[in-house]
């Protein structure tokens, strides 16, 4: 059976960020923990599936009675619970393939950024469908395929199996929910501005590549290529931290659209049991 979670090396590690770009991707994904917090129970058992460095498991576990965050990442768990872990703030490393909680045993289920790295994305949505309680919540996003990429163009991000438009998401999770709503997270019109800009940046740097040699390139060496051939281009434009500069974003720049959602970075997925 395929793993439900691949190991990769997107970490966002909060107080480390070396771009704009990666505090604002950071901040989207914080703000879906705080969509979360508002929507999942308070009481009972909540399950973060590919909870990866711990933070956002941690932010919902201030307001729910027990959350478990599961990941394959054996080294990113041991992070996780020296950083954030508490009595109702657990972390355990998993297989990837079976969520290891019995039929109907958690209350809400969270995942962030997980389905686009999984092989059988039918079976992922499956196990959180087993383990979720009746009338249990689960809440998870992804990258919105529509501004990212070409039509029948494969992920960029080499960690990315796939990735999806509005009506791909809803047909999977339906396939599995009878409930689902798939809205989307957008940002304000700057922040959009600066995430469509990264995208293409991204992009360029692929269609210089057609051997597709960045494959053998181990990733932690690719921020610092990238920097390199900016400033070799000219293209450099001063993507270093700067404390001042990033005070002016904050979760205010993020909010959940209903309609339009090609229009948005993420897509939201909202299903019941």
């Amino acid at each position: 059976m395929a793993e439900l979670i691949s190991k990769t090396g997107e970490r966002i590690i909060p107080e480390e960020f070396v771009s704009k770009d990666e505090f604002l991707q950071y901040l989207r994904h914080l703000y879906a923990y705080e969509f979360a917090k508002d929507n999942i129970p308070k009481t009972g058992l909540i399950l973060d599936l590919g909870c990866g460095e711990g933070y956002g498991t941690s932010l919902l576990s201030r307001n729910v009675e027990r959350i478990i965050g599961l990941d394959v990442d054996k080294d990113t768990i041991a992070h996780a619970s020296r950083e954030y872990g508490a009595e109702n703030c657990i972390f355990k490393a998993f297989d990837g393939v079976k969520i290891p909680y019995g039929d109907d045993t958690i209350d809400a289920a969270v995942s962030f950024q997980v389905i686009e790295h999984i092989q059988d994305d039918e079976n992922y949505v499956l196990e959180i469908y087993r383990v979720l309680k009746k009338n249990g919540i689960f809440i998870l996003t992804t990258p919105n395929r529509t501004y990212r990429l070409k039509p029948g163009q494969k992920p960029w991000n080499r960690f990315h199996v796939r990735e999806y438009y509005p009506e791909e998401l809803e047909s999977i999770l339906k396939s599995v929910f009878s409930d689902v709503n798939v809205w989307g997270i957008r940002g304000t019109d700057e922040v959009q501005r600066l995430e469509i800009e990264r995208v293409k940046r991204n992009l360029k740097a692929v269609s210089f590549d057609p051997l597709n040699l960045r494959k053998l390139i181990p990733e932690a060496l690719i921020p610092a290529i990238i920097e390199i051939r900016e400033r070799i281009s000219g293209a450099n434009r001063k993507r270093k931290n700067d404390n001042e500069s990033l005070k002016k974003y904050s979760l205010k720049d993020f909010y959940v659209i209903k309609d339009n959602v090609r229009d948005s970075l993420d897509l939201l997925g909202v299903c019941r049991k």
